[in-house]
């Protein structure tokens, strides 16, 4: 492959994980719960879906954080193997490396890590652990996905796909973020509701909040729905669609998915609903996967379970 030529652009965050997966529920405090399985991989909101894509066969470059001594080899390894260019990423040397520990029952994920000191080291003092994006690298792509963390780099992003008339993908964040303001698809998970517009997670709250979305952008605007009910939304009209039910080992990596999934849809000039459809049976896929990273969705699989399953609208 070469790795000059890619498809698809993304920028955003890349972390090395570490994936307890229980044998049971989530254990409530001071008990014991057995772990079925244990594995490291890349992940982030920018490292899983550039994995999807990759198996979707797409070519994928990508930039973001700095590795660091502890995560660098492994994550060039990896995406080296599944033809990933990570020729931009910096390693430095100073710096451990972004990780995080998730641990997963069948119906819930939760993660620890240390993003909220990783920005503060920015915000407090002015340690600055991200590229910024270099417009070359968006030039000639299909289509792109910008996380919206990076402050003043990520909205730079944003205006190079804008200038060089290159659809994109974004995630989790305020209908009045520039990014989401030049986004072609805005996709919003309900964790980040429920952490930050807790007074709209409920249906009705949803609803409205997803009429404020369509208001204020042009963008398609979808609300995943964690495997229930997905709400999306363009111009002030507003559908819902009901995700696939499959037999769910993990959901770690199903956001991530749902966001490749828009992606692809953009390389292909798709309609609003095509590619809901596609990211949703993407995503139900990839939650009979763990590890995720090391058995993603196939084309094959998510078309065959489209064919498969009539997702109700």
């Amino acid at each position: 492959m070469d790795l000059k030529k890619h498809d698809i652009y993304l920028y955003g965050m890349i972390t090395h994980t570490t994936a307890l997966l229980l044998r049971g529920k989530f254990p409530h405090a001071d008990t014991y719960c057995e772990v079925k399985e244990k594995h490291h991989f890349p992940g982030g909101e920018t490292g899983g879906a550039a994995t999807i894509l990759a198996s979707l066969g797409c070519k994928v470059k990508m930039d973001g954080n700095h590795t660091g001594c502890n995560t660098d080899s492994v994550l060039r390894e990896f995406y080296n193997n599944i033809g990933v260019d990570v020729s931009r990423l910096y390693c430095d040397p100073n710096y451990n490396g972004t990780d995080e520990i998730i641990i997963i029952d069948k119906e819930t994920r939760t993660t620890f890590g240390k993003f909220a000191s990783y920005f503060e080291d920015y915000h407090q003092r002015k340690i600055k652990r991200w590229n910024t994006p270099v417009e070359e690298d968006i030039k000639g792509a299909k289509a792109a996905g910008i996380d919206p963390f990076f402050d003043e780099d990520s909205i730079l992003a944003a205006r190079y796909c804008r200038d060089n008339n290159i659809p994109f993908v974004t995630i989790d964040e305020n209908f009045n973020h520039e990014v989401c303001k030049l986004a072609s698809i805005i996709v919003v998970s309900s964790d980040w509701i429920r952490t930050f517009l807790p007074d709209f997670y409920s249906d009705d709250g949803k609803i409205k909040l997803i009429k404020k979305y369509t208001k204020n952008t042009s963008a398609l605007v979808i609300f995943t729905g964690g495997g229930g009910t997905i709400v999306y939304g363009r111009n002030n009209k507003i559908m819902t669609m009901n995700a696939h039910k499959v037999d769910t080992v993990s959901t770690l990596g199903a956001g991530d998915t749902f966001k490749a999934g828009c992606i692809y849809g953009l390389t292909q000039g798709w309609e609003d609903e095509e590619i809901i459809k596609f990211s949703t049976a993407c995503a139900a896929v990839a939650c009979t996967k763990f590890p995720l990273p090391y058995n993603p969705p196939t084309l094959e699989e998510t078309t065959q379970l489209i064919k498969s399953q009539k997702v109700l609208v």
